[in-house]
C-alpha cells in the first residue's frame, strides 16, 4: 500500500510516497536537508479510528436505528457519539429530534440548546435547533418564547433545507403539531 510522508527539513517541506508491505516495512528517504519532523499520512487517506470517525459512525448507526423504529437504540448510539465528542452539535441535535417525537419537550429543548453550545458542526444545526425550540414553545402554548427563537433562526441567514422559509412561516403562524407526529 502506498503511504505518504510529509518530511519537514531544515530547508523545505517535502512529500514522499513509500510502499508498505505487511505490518513491517523498511524504507529509505533522501531529503534535501536534515529531517526535523515526519508525518505519516498527513492528509488522512488511510482509515483511522479517530474520535471524529467514532462520532460519525455512532450518529449514522443511530440514524439507521431511529429510521427502523428503534428510538431507544438510536438514543444509545447518539449518547455513544457524545462520549467520543461531548461537544458534538450533531449528536445533540439528533437526540433532540428523538425526544421531540417522543413529546419529551423539556429534554428536547435541553438537547437543542446543547447543540447550540456545541462545536457547531455541521453549521445547519444552529438554524434548525432554533426552529425546533420555537416549535416546542408553540406546541406548549408559549408563543412569546417561540417568536424570538424563529427570529434567531432567520438571523443565521442559513437556508439549509428551507430553514429560513420555515422560520418565517412560523413567525407568521404558530406551529401546530400534526396528530400523526
Amino acid at each position: 500500500m502506498p503511504v505518504e510522508l510529509r518530511i519537514e527539513t531544515d530547508g523545505k517541506t517535502e512529500i514522499r510516497r513509500i510502499d508498505v508491505v505487511g505490518s513491517d516495512s523498511q524504507f529509505v528517504v533522501d531529503t534535501f536537508g536534515r529531517p526535523r519532523h515526519i508525518t505519516i499520512d498527513p492528509d488522512n487517506w488511510i482509515l483511522k479510528n479517530s474520535p471524529d470517525m467514532q462520532v460519525r459512525i455512532h450518529i449514522l448507526r443511530g440514524q439507521q436505528l431511529v429510521a427502523q423504529g428503534d428510538t431507544t437504540g438510536g438514543l444509545a448510539e447518539y449518547q455513544n457519539a457524545l462520549k467520543a465528542n461531548p461537544n458534538s452539535s450533531l449528536a445533540n441535535y439528533r437526540i433532540g429530534e428523538v425526544l421531540f417525537t417522543q413529546r419529551n419537550y423539556q429534554a428536547a429543548i435541553n438537547a437543542y440548546r446543547d447543540a447550540l453550545r456545541g462545536d457547531g458542526e455541521p453549521k445547519w444545526t444552529e438554524v434548525w435547533s432554533h426552529i425546533q425550540i420555537g416549535k416546542i414553545f408553540d406546541v406548549t402554548g408559549q408563543r412569546d418564547r417561540a417568536v424570538p427563537e424563529y427570529r434567531q433562526a432567520v438571523q443565521t441567514n442559513d437556508n439549509t433545507q428551507g430553514a429560513l422559509n420555515e422560520a418565517r412561516k412560523y413567525l407568521q403562524t404558530p406551529y401546530k403539531r400534526d396528530d400523526n407526529e
